[in-house]
């Protein structure tokens, strides 16, 4: 069986063909093949977009690799003195690096696609991520092109999941591993690998959680009450019926909501943050898959600040609607 890497190679081979054709027939003027080879690269095109998506690949280094290949086919429209090629290329090549500055270097929109930050993002928000906040990084890489600020406790930070990486070890997330209990241990190894099992991928996945840890933090949870450092943080109900709960959570003078089960289990859980990692927690509280199964995500593997809600499309059925537009808290 072909496996999915495999199919977007065959896809980019395919298009390089067509593509080679395509110049070819323009050199000798055959119109017939001309229009063969614009149909498949059409059809190319679109096939390996959809595999980029189901992939799940960064597109930063699609965007990356695309304004090169825009570049390179504008040098051979030049040399070749094909208007059509030089115009079209020109035209793409800088359109591609207008839209791969501003989504690398600036802001980058992201699609909620879980419950887990209820209520306060929800299914089908779009966020705009900042990405020079926490220092910017070459497209598609985790090389620090220079040093930004250090994320705050409460921040709404966008990171990619140590379990969602197959080559990290599960003393990478839990450098604390040796100091657990032999139980403690063997439970977050058994959840972290059987994890890593089931999402891992060479790139890895963004997830959107709330940072409630940075490095040197004790953090003690019982049940839904949180300690940092010692100190309990407050959280005023606001909300309580059959189904749910929604507290205000104070974390210093930066207030969030978050959702507990009405039923839900009693859990504990100590963490004592070592340096370049960091804790984080779902704002729906029972629907999260966080910190708590996963261990820390590194400061190396951070990609921004959600900061913006500017869209909200639920589905393809709905209309998008601007009605949650607003910033983050």
């Amino acid at each position: 069986m072909i496996s999915l890497d495999s199919w977007l190679a065959s896809l980019v081979f395919i298009g390089l063909i067509s593509y080679i054709t395509w110049i070819l027939s323009t050199v000798k003027s055959h119109k017939k093949l001309i229009h063969i080879s614009e149909g498949i690269m059409f059809i190319v095109a679109l096939l390996i977009l959809w595999r980029v998506f189901k992939l799940n690949l960064d597109f930063g280094l699609v965007l990356s690799i695309a304004t090169l290949f825009a570049g390179i086919s504008w040098s051979i429209g030049y040399y070749l003195k094909l208007a059509n090629l030089l115009d079209e290329s020109r035209s793409y090549f800088w359109i591609l690096l207008v839209i791969l500055c501003v989504r690398s270097f600036g802001y980058e929109p992201y699609q909620i696609p879980s419950s887990s930050m209820e209520p306060g993002l929800q299914i089908g928000d779009f966020v705009l991520v900042n990405k020079y906040e926490f220092g910017l990084k070459l497209p598609g890489t985790y090389i620090s092109i220079n040093k930004g600020k250090k994320p705050r406790k409460a921040d709404v930070a966008v990171f990619y999941a140590p379990h969602t990486l197959c080559d990290i070890k599960p003393q990478y997330a839990r450098p604390d591993l040796a100091s657990l209990s032999s139980r403690e241990s063997q439970l977050f190894l058994s959840r972290f690998l059987s994890l890593q099992k089931n999402r891992c991928s060479k790139l890895g996945t963004k997830y959107v959680k709330r940072v409630m840890g940075v490095p040197g933090d004790k953090v003690v949870i019982k049940g839904h009450e949180i300690w940092i450092n010692e100190e309990k943080l407050e959280q005023n109900i606001i909300l309580e019926d059959e189904s749910q709960n929604l507290y205000q959570e104070a974390v210093g003078n930066r207030i969030h909501t978050i959702r507990t089960l009405v039923k839900s289990g009693y859990d504990e859980y100590k963490w004592q943050i070592p340096e370049g990692k960091y804790l984080a927690l779902g704002d729906n509280r029972d629907n999260s898959l966080d910190s708590r199964a996963w261990g820390y995500f590194s400061e190396e593997h951070l990609v921004g600040k959600a900061e913006f809600i500017w869209l909200h499309w639920g589905s393809f059925t709905e209309i998008p609607t601007f009605s949650r537009n607003g910033r983050i808290n």
